[in-house]
């Protein structure tokens, strides 16, 4: 007996010992400061934000223009960390840039960025990509076959639907598995990330990333970045933290959401969000144990559909995506479908029963429908069982959505990492639907 204690005391230290490692490594990840190379950030119509990370504090400086480098903006005191804002510039406009500094070897080829635009006719390219934070040979593919697709158009928005550094959501990681992979991209485009699960176990992700807390960038000014809004011509995309935020029927996040949808009179609305109301895949959103919320025991898949789907569809939000479930899931146009799966019925919830075409009147109306998107198999693929009944068009590939808003339609289009497209859909809006 008195062996049989030593050796289960043995094996709970060894246990502690391995998990005070695992945390001490994990958190001296999270506030460790890396090299990285500089990536743009806050993109509003007069400015953006360039950060990097260099070996050495120093005094950093963006060089930038329209067609030459003759502007300067530099920092007022040394540091690892830099961020620099370039202020007063042309709404719409593509600007070319350089960063300076001595400590950090910075690849400055092709490096430029452009400004956001109000022309409502514009014809705008968003990607969305989601859960892709597993370092591997998929991220690339993912990305490269987006890029065939669009060959020389130009992407507006890029889209991170949350898990965008596993596992821990770590500095070290983001650097492996986001800054690494997407480098070149990186020079030229301004990642709009979510905050998903794993972002969340560690403290990285909104040192990483910046986002409007004044309405900067159109819609009701939130005072958080952990919910906010960006318009870009006749757009206007909700982007919602559902991982750290209260989803409850009163909170803040409610609050703001119904002020700022009640303000917005852009003709397109999208709404973004980590966890899906809908999804039979690598998560069940029927499961009331799956994926709790700090704030209460309820599943957050539960509360947004409950809490937050109805606040969405009353002001005729058009588009929904979301991640988290590692497969592609899409809807038909429906609306009021706030239960689980068995309480779903075609009859009630199915605005129209169409596979690939659908339409909705100009004016905004409410409940008018919503067509719902989970897009989390950018890298990773859950073999889940697909048979959501809200969710008929579903598959188990790698991939992501790439969106293309026109004066009276938007396309919606799921690419495989072999460049097929798999779903296609098209919402138009006219002035009375037939």
């Amino acid at each position: 007996m008195k062996l049989k204690k030593q050796i289960l005391f043995l094996f709970i230290s060894l246990i502690a010992l391995v998990s005070l490692g695992r945390l001490s490594l994990v958190s001296y990840d999270s506030f460790i400061i890396l090299d990285r190379q500089p990536y743009l950030q806050m993109q509003t119509y007069d400015s953006i934000t360039v950060k990097w990370q260099s070996p050495q504090e120093e005094l950093g400086c963006v060089r930038y223009g329209k067609t030459d480098l003759s502007q300067k903006a530099c920092e007022i005191k040394p540091r690892r960390r830099h961020k620099v804002v370039l202020q007063g510039l042309e709404e719409g406009t593509q600007y070319i840039y350089r960063v300076e500094a001595n400590s950090l070897h910075i690849d400055n080829t092709h490096r430029y960025f452009s400004t956001l635009a109000k022309d409502i006719n514009k014809t705008q390219y968003i990607w969305l990509i989601g859960d892709s934070g597993k370092k591997s040979v998929y991220q690339l593919q993912v990305l490269k076959s987006m890029q065939e697709y669009m060959l020389d158009k130009t992407l507006d928005f890029w889209l991170l639907l949350g898990d965008n550094a596993y596992t821990s959501g770590t500095q070290k990681q983001y650097n492996d598995s986001f800054f690494e992979p997407f480098q070149d991209f990186l020079k030229t485009h301004v990642p709009w990330a979510l905050n998903g699960n794993h972002d969340a176990r560690r403290w990285a992700f909104y040192d990483i990333f910046e986002f409007p807390t004044l309405g900067e960038d159109g819609g009701v000014a939130s005072g958080t970045e952990k919910f906010y809004s960006i318009e870009q011509g006749d757009l206007h995309i909700v982007m919602i933290d559902s991982e750290e935020s209260d989803l409850s029927k009163d909170s803040a996040l409610v609050q703001w959401l119904e002020k700022d949808l009640k303000s917005n009179t852009k003709k397109w609305t999208i709404a973004a969000f980590h966890h899906p109301p809908y999804t039979d895949a690598g998560h069940d959103s029927d499961n009331s144990m799956d994926s709790h919320s700090r704030f209460s025991l309820t599943s957050r898949l539960f509360l947004i559909r409950e809490n937050i789907l109805p606040v969405l569809e009353k002001y005729d939000v058009d588009l929904v995506y979301s991640g988290h479930s590692h497969s592609y899931e899409r809807s038909k146009l429906l609306h009021k479908h706030y239960g689980d799966s068995t309480t779903f019925d075609e009859s009630l919830h199915l605005v129209q029963d169409n596979d690939y075409a659908y339409c909705k009147n100009i004016k905004k109306t409410p409940y008018a429908g919503t067509i719902y998107t989970v897009t989390g198999s950018s890298v990773k693929v859950h073999k889940g069982d697909l048979q959501h009944p809200a969710m008929p068009f579903s598959q188990n590939k790698r991939g992501s959505v790439l969106l293309e808003v026109n004066k009276n339609s938007i396309t919606s289009r799921f690419i495989n990492i072999d460049g097929e497209v798999d779903d296609i859909f098209t919402l138009h809006k006219k002035i009375k639907c037939r």
